[in-house]
Parts: C-alpha cells; structure tokens; sequence
C-alpha cells in the first residue's frame, strides 16, 4: 500500500501515525491483540515524503515506525484464557449518612426535627424493602450438594444479616429522631 502522492495524503497519514519520542518504545511487541505493523517513512528522490507497509523502489527509508494496533474492549475480553472467579462481595462499604450540621448553640426548630422524623421514616422504608428484595439468593450464593441440590452458602447469610441490621439501624435512628421531636414539643 503506497500513500497518495499529493501533500494532502501525507499530511492525512502523518497524522495516523503515533509520534513517539523513545526508540525502544517503538521496537516493544504489542502486548495483546493483533501483531504490530510497521510503516516505513521514506523520501523518494524528488524530495517528497512517503508513508507505506512496504518499501518503496527508488526510495530512501528515512524512519521505520511500529504501530501498535488498538485494543479493542477490555482487557477481560481480549486477554486469552478464562476470566477469574470472583466471589460476590459480603460487606458493603459502610456509608454513615449526616444530616444537616448542626450550628453550636443553636437549638432544632420544630420544623427541623419533624423534617428528621420524616427523613428517618423514608429510610426505614427503604430499608425494609432492600431486605424484602433481597430474600432472593444473587448468583454465586447457593452451593451445590452431593446429592445433586443446591443450599444457601455463608455469603447468602451475610448478606442478610446486612440487611437486617440495616433495618434495625434506621429503627434506632427513627426511635431517637422522634424522642428529639417530641422533647422539643414537651419544652413549648
């Protein structure tokens, strides 16, 4: 394949080619995927600039570049050989939800402490339904028997355990936002 004669083309696939400072960079083989090509950049005896796969008769090879091919997907599906197991993961990653910042000396208005009841009753219900959803085993949470069944493996009960206490938490946080509320109506 020989590039066009005019400018333009050479211009076009002077841009295509990777511009790479490290020589050694340039002879390294293409870690995945498809074997590297190399383009050759020759200068042909009327002075103009060629780029081809080939060498061109007449031509004086200047510079010969390798280009490595583009990896197409990830490297999961490109990689030869099979994909790891992975076991599901057991424990989420603890998030502690904050509300507002209280400012020091300054006491919860009515208004804010209802506001909290509410947003601890929403949590709560939303908490029970994760748990509700999630009595369902997830892939990789059953374990086959020998006598050919299946049972729920430790991963399944840690799960749930999560969920559970996860509702018992928005339980606590609700019990305490409405004793705050209710302290704040008993001192009117």
């Amino acid at each position: 394949m020989t590039a066009p004669r005019s400018s333009y083309g050479s211009a076009f696939l002077l841009a295509l080619v990777p511009l790479i400072a490290d020589t050694e960079e340039l002879q390294q083989p293409s870690p995945l995927g498809k074997p590297a090509s190399t383009v050759y950049r020759q200068i042909t005896p009327d002075g103009r600039v060629v780029y081809s796969d080939k060498p061109v008769q007449g031509a004086k090879i200047d510079e010969t570049i390798t280009v490595e091919p583009p990896i197409e997907g990830n490297a999961w599906t490109t990689a030869p050989g099979t994909r790891p197991e992975i076991p599901p993961q057991t424990q989420p990653t603890p998030v502690n939800r904050v509300g507002a910042i209280p400012v020091p000396g300054k006491r919860k208005t009515i208004d804010e402490a209802n506001a909290e009841v509410v947003r601890a009753e929403m949590l709560l219900e939303d908490a029970r339904k994760r748990r509700e959803a999630g009595v369902e085993p997830l892939p990789g949470e059953r374990t086959g028997t020998v006598a050919g069944t299946s049972r729920l493996n430790d991963a399944y009960k840690a799960r749930q355990q999560a969920l559970a206490q996860a509702v018992s938490d928005a339980e606590t946080a609700l019990k305490k936002s409405v004793a705050e509320r209710d302290a704040l109506r008993a001192g009117r």
